[in-house]
């Protein structure tokens, strides 16, 4: 029981560490680095609450996972709304998916309310996937382009994305691998995804502040 809860604190320590670091670098910085930044601190939040109350309560912060899933779809489509800014036909698709998957799931919860406290596999898949495909799209596109910037974290979201979405839509939320010499389960392997991802962002960050201070150290040339 406490290898996979540890392994999970792991994934939560970097998720903070990695909020804490866009947070304070987050002034003066475009619409992009902002929202990464907001994703990643509200992320923390719904994480830390979910883990908190799975531990008191194993299967109790079920319904944690619609906030979870929400907010991702909501703040990563508005990342690649302005990703895609170049783009007004994709521009358009994003807002037009994103809305309608909105208004979708909000009829979905108001005829069936105790759908909140379960895992929603239809909420599950239709927010992951449009991002699975964003995410794609935007490597593929730029990928002549090496110093284009996200591509660590895009290619992070992917692999995550994939994993967890995996996990839930094939059921296999409680699926005990084996119990010794430890209990491991699915979730085991999504964790392990989710440090990855986490990493990914790290790097992401460092690429974006490198690029920087090359470019301040440029234009401090420049003005010499």
């Amino acid at each position: 029981m406490w290898f996979p809860f540890i392994v999970s604190l792991i994934g939560l320590f970097f998720l903070l560490f990695n909020a804490i670091r866009f947070y304070i670098t987050c002034k003066n910085r475009d619409v992009l680095y902002r929202i990464v930044t907001i994703y990643l601190v509200l992320l923390f939040c719904v994480e830390l609450l979910c883990n908190i109350i799975g531990f008191q309560n194993s299967g109790s912060n079920f319904y944690l996972s619609h906030y979870y899933f929400n907010f991702q779809f909501i703040a990563l489509s508005l990342f690649f709304y302005k990703c895609f800014s170049n783009n007004k036909i994709l521009k358009n698709v994003v807002l037009i998916i994103l809305v309608s998957i909105l208004l979708f799931l909000g009829m979905q919860y108001y005829r069936v309310p105790s759908l909140y406290w379960k895992f929603n596999l239809i909420e599950i898949g239709i927010t992951s996937l449009p991002l699975l495909l964003y995410a794609f799209y935007y490597i593929v596109s730029n990928f002549k382009n090496s110093k284009y910037d996200y591509f660590y974290f895009c290619i992070g979201l992917m692999m995550y994305l994939t994993s967890s979405a995996s996990i839930f839509l094939s059921g296999n939320t409680d699926s005990v691998l084996f119990t010794e010499p430890f209990v491991l389960d699915f979730w085991f392997f999504n964790s392990l995804f989710y440090i990855l991802y986490q990493f990914l962002i790290y790097k992401e960050w460092k690429v974006l502040n490198f690029r920087r201070t090359i470019k301040r150290s440029f234009e401090n040339k420049v003005k010499e």
